[in-house]
């Protein structure tokens, strides 16, 4: 896992390297600069023969890319530097470079409004441009010449690389404010800071790479960071390889309790995710009605047929055999197509205070508890809850726009509240544990935006949890690998014609990728 942190985060670290560590500022500014010049240089091949614009303002962020220019025109790259403050006005660090950049040669125009339209011509003429604006600081929409030098930026089409965060976003919580920088590569400086990875902002990053500026790991470590991003390789440690003599019980049994008439779909797609993950056994609780198309296919899972009302759901006198079938399961799906009949919700409401195995909750039966809020608190076990944001808001009673703009904030507490596992789903989906650690998963693509898509998510968090996984590391090594099959799909087909049914049959592709 890498750590992800926020401004106040980011700026604690800063100011403890150089006041604990004896770490100077304009090392640290020097070691940024250097991670940025390596970086470009390693990006072009032809790098020596490309004309780079640097465009600086008066914080770190512009120090920075001061250093950057310095460092290009020592190694006789054609730079330029566009500074968007008076020189004179520079403070600290970030004055101390302008001098040095300065004084060894480096040209530097400083940009007014009466000289705005030189940009013109060495936008036209440019290879490169380092977006060095604004850091992650910024909380307020851009405007005046900040705002107008953006707008030529992002119209000259040419290759943007930002400066730990690209101009105009709001590091924090991943809301565009107002114009922003539209990057080819964002160099994040130290550490990811969340508006890397949460969207709308994750979109405008381009491609992103982490850039070391020699902060002490230790110091890192010691701030306990609460957020961090899923790597592929996290998954390799988690999984282990099967005994030669294992068999089908060594790997866990799954009940799904999903579907309805009109939707059995969900139930199906919730057992066969599970049964692709690796579980050893599936068994498939439905409404008696949809139960005999289950029968003979999937061949694979097994049924139970359940009282059902009079619209083909869930009756509340299936509660007996329902708990029954529960007991000795190695985890619970519950939710993919119940539908909200209120008979049915009624089951939910008596039923799941009294399961005592990992539960993994989705859709109807989260909206099941939406209307008995209460009955999370009686949970006998960490259950895993799996909301999209619409979900959420009937459970909390937040605005939909608000748990959009503060998803880890929202999550975080909902999670330490309840006691339970949240996987709040969506682009960059977030996982918070009950002790507030929250994970950002970076796999996924819009074509995932699919009916099914969630319960086959559930089936195979299920999966991991019957095979002893914890619930934090089933709900994020499921995430990951659910979303990256979606991204493996894509890539080799399109992101448009992707349907739930899809990520079944690129799971096992996914799981050979990362675990071997």
């Amino acid at each position: 896992m890498k750590k992800v942190a926020t401004t106040r985060e980011m700026q604690k670290i800063d100011s403890l390297a150089i006041s604990s560590y004896g770490i100077e500022g304009l090392e640290l500014m020097e070691s940024a600069g250097i991670g940025i010049a390596k970086a470009l240089k390693k990006r072009f091949c032809d790098f020596s023969k490309k004309e780079v614009l640097i465009f600086c303002g008066k914080g770190n962020n512009g120090g920075d890319g001061l250093v950057v220019a310095r460092l290009l025109f020592n190694m006789k790259i054609n730079v330029a530097v566009f500074l968007l403050e008076k020189q004179v006005d520079l403070k600290n660090d970030t004055a101390t470079n302008a001098e040095l950049a300065f004084k060894l040669g480096v040209k530097i125009t400083e940009l007014d409004k009466t000289n705005l339209h030189l940009l013109d011509d060495h936008l036209k003429n440019c290879d490169i441009i380092v977006d060095a604006l604004f850091g992650t600081g910024l909380t307020r929409p851009i405007s005046g010449l900040y705002k107008q030098t953006i707008e030529k930026i992002n119209e000259s089409k040419k290759f943007i690389t930002a400066v730990d965060i690209p101009s105009g976003i709001n590091s924090d919580t991943g809301i565009l404010v107002g114009d922003c920088i539209r990057a080819d590569l964002t160099l994040a400086l130290a550490l990811f800071k969340h508006s890397h990875l949460l969207f709308p902002a994750a979109a405008l990053m381009g491609e992103l790479e982490l850039i070391d500026i020699e902060i002490p790991p230790e110091l890192v470590t010691s701030q306990a960071l609460e957020v961090q991003v899923t790597e592929e390789s996290d998954l390799r440690t988690w999984f282990h390889r099967r005994s030669a003599d294992s068999h089908k019980g060594n790997y866990g049994h799954v009940l799904v309790i999903a579907g309805s008439r009109g939707k059995g779909g969900a139930a199906g797609l919730t057992a066969l995710a599970a049964l692709r993950m690796g579980c050893g056994l599936v068994t498939l609780a439905l409404p008696e009605s949809c139960q005999k198309a289950f029968e003979f296919h999937p061949l694979e899972v097994m049924t139970v047929p359940a009282p059902e009302t009079a619209v083909g759901t869930f009756a509340l006198s299936a509660k007996n055999i329902l708990l029954k079938h529960s007991k000795g399961m190695s985890a619970i799906a519950i939710g993919p197509g119940l539908s909200t009949e209120p008979e049915t919700v009624q089951l939910l409401r008596e039923l799941l205070p009294v399961i005592d195995c990992p539960l993994i909750i989705d859709a109807d039966a989260v909206n099941a508890l939406a209307q008995s809020p209460e009955t999370i608190s009686q949970l006998k076990t960490n259950a895993i809850l799996t909301p999209h944001p619409k979900e959420m808001s009937r459970v909390t009673g937040i605005e939909i726009s608000k748990i959009v703009e503060k998803r880890i904030e929202v999550a975080r507490k909902f999670a330490r509240d309840h006691s339970v596992t949240i996987v709040l789903k969506g682009a960059a989906t977030i996982i918070s544990q009950p002790n507030g650690l929250t994970t950002i998963n970076p796999t996924g693509n819009p074509g995932m935006a699919t009916a099914g898509s969630g319960d086959i998510l559930s089936g195979i968090i299920a999966s991991l949890v019957a095979q002893g996984f914890s619930s934090p590391k089933a709900a994020i090594a499921g995430t990951y690998l659910h979303g990256l099959s979606g991204d493996i799909f894509a890539q080799g087909e399109s992101q448009t014609s992707l349907i739930a049914g899809d990520l079944l049959r690129t799971l096992p592709e996914t799981i050979k990728r990362v675990l071997h």
